[in-house]
């Protein structure tokens, strides 16, 4: 449910200032460099910029990571989750705390989401999906864990021979092993899942070239008896 309005969530650099790796995939490293760092923020701050002036009861952010996400959202969202994989909850609660930001973090799996049917307003998820195999049982989570009509931020990067020649030339290597899943294999199941598509905001190269995909989506109301 929408509860007012906000002012519109941004990835500031300010917000990346001493954040910790969490594990093999985290990139948070590549968010502070100088010309690097600026796609990496811009990719997540275009994704944001979906969600407007809007503000949410309850949020999800699916692979926090760091927790830079969360930093960002907590000025539009009332009671603020985060689930991951790799992270250490506690100590990532901790320093979020020691920024005035109150999460609730559990460490898990989108495949089995440890929270109650249509219970959050919105879900967040940045950089997740193309590492699953299973890309349908994750969409089919998300979309059980949201309200009916509910609102859905999904991005993810292109996955090609392109993206893997640019991740090795700024140091990322082996993100062949780790990309598994395509933009293109995800959005064609996201009516099969439960979604209505919103609005998009991708990130391209002069030329048009994507680098990153990043989806609003809807819960369909009726998607609640499937």
């Amino acid at each position: 449910m929408v509860t007012g309005l906000a002012r519109m969530p941004r990835l500031d650099v300010d917000l990346l200032r001493e954040l910790p790796r969490t594990g093999p995939t985290d990139p948070i490293e590549f968010y502070r460099r100088p010309l690097v760092g600026r796609l990496f923020r811009r990719r997540i701050d275009l994704g944001l910029a979906l969600l407007g002036d809007r503000r949410f009861g309850s949020a999800l952010e699916i692979g926090y990571g760091a927790g830079a996400v969360l930093s960002a959202l907590a000025s539009v969202v009332d009671d603020l989750h985060g689930i991951d994989l790799d992270a250490d909850a506690d100590a990532i609660g901790k320093r979020l705390a020691g920024r005035g930001v109150s999460a609730r973090l559990v460490r898990g799996s989108v495949y089995e989401l440890p929270y109650p049917d249509a219970h959050f307003d919105l879900v967040v998820s940045f950089s997740v999906f193309e590492h699953l195999h299973q890309y349908v049982d994750g969409l089919r989570e998300v979309s059980r864990v949201l309200k009916p009509s509910g609102s859905f931020l999904l991005g993810m990067p292109s996955v090609n021979r392109f993206m893997e020649l640019s991740f090795r030339a700024i140091g990322f290597k082996g993100i062949e092993d780790h990309h598994v899943t395509t933009p293109r294999q995800v959005a064609s199941r996201f009516e099969t899942a439960g979604f209505r598509l919103v609005a998009t905001s991708p990130l391209r190269l002069p030329g048009g070239l994507r680098l990153y995909h990043n989806w609003l989506l809807q819960r369909r109301a009726e998607s609640a008896s499937m």
